[in-house]
């Protein structure tokens, strides 16, 4: 199921004042929570470490999200994890060196839905539309309107959908001849959603209705709502818990060894 399509089901159940960009976060906490709790999904990182400072990790990966630690081949303990330097002879030996790196098997998260709609005046050719630092990516689908001036409201009902076929840091291509060429046009871009719920299967894809439905009961004040839709939602959470536990082809995802070799 696409994520409009929950949020537009959800809708028709129960009209009400929030914003897309609400419901979109609502549907990053249901995606972070299946990731985290049913699928999830492993990757490895290198790290440096000269032995003495603490280990620098990227931004985007907490120490909690680490499920295993090699250190020239041999896994270390999670619970060393927080002291290493402390157990850096039990792991190297009195007469080794201490390493330069470690591989680190990690959960991973879904990236936040992307929400975006920029204005402003850009210079065209056909397939091109310049821009500085364009947010869209490769793969994209955007849909844009020229304006009579840059503070006008977009008729996104007569606006074009075009594909994204590749980026620079000065503009996006797109498919051939989709735009007409011009200089210092005002228009209105924004990308159009097309992701899919993080499980993208029936009936547990049903759980986003449930959480926003839930999520809008309850700062409506309807804790009874919101009592009933967490039910549902928690329902099939749990479901698809031991459901995918059962047909996962890997049960065990963070207990490899020697996982860098």
């Amino acid at each position: 199921m696409q994520i409009m399509t929950a949020i537009q089901e959800a809708d028709a159940l129960c009209p009400n004042p929030y914003t897309l960009s609400e419901k979109l976060l609502w549907c990053d906490e249901v995606s972070a929570a299946v990731r985290r709790e049913v699928l999830k999904t492993y990757d490895t990182i290198s790290v440096t470490w000269d032995g003495v400072q603490p280990l620098l990790l990227p931004d985007d990966i907490c120490f909690e999200d680490i499920e295993a630690l090699y250190a020239n081949g041999q896994l270390m303990e999670k619970s060393d994890f927080r002291t290493v330097a402390k157990h850096a002879l039990q792991y190297f030996g009195t007469g080794f060196s201490c390493p330069t790196e470690l591989r680190a098997v990690y959960l991973t998260k879904p990236a936040p839905i992307r929400e975006i709609e920029i204005r402003g005046t850009f210079n065209t050719n056909e397939d091109f539309i310049a821009m500085e630092a364009p947010p869209f990516t490769e793969g994209d689908t955007i849909s844009f309107v020229v304006l009579t001036d840059q503070d006008a409201d977009p008729d996104w009902e007569s606006a074009k959908d075009v594909l994204v076929l590749d980026t620079s840091l000065d503009g996006i291509f797109l498919e051939n001849e989709s735009i007409e060429a011009q200089s210092g046009v005002p228009m209105a871009i924004r990308r159009i959603i097309t992701d899919d719920t993080e499980i993208d299967e029936a009936p547990y894809d049903r759980m986003y209705i449930e959480y926003i439905l839930a999520k809008m009961a309850l700062y409506q004040h309807d804790y009874t709502g919101y009592t009933a839709h967490m039910t549902q939602y928690n329902t099939l959470f749990d479901s698809l818990k031991r459901d995918y536990k059962t047909r996962a082809p890997l049960t065990e995802l963070a207990n490899f060894k020697n996982y860098w070799r």
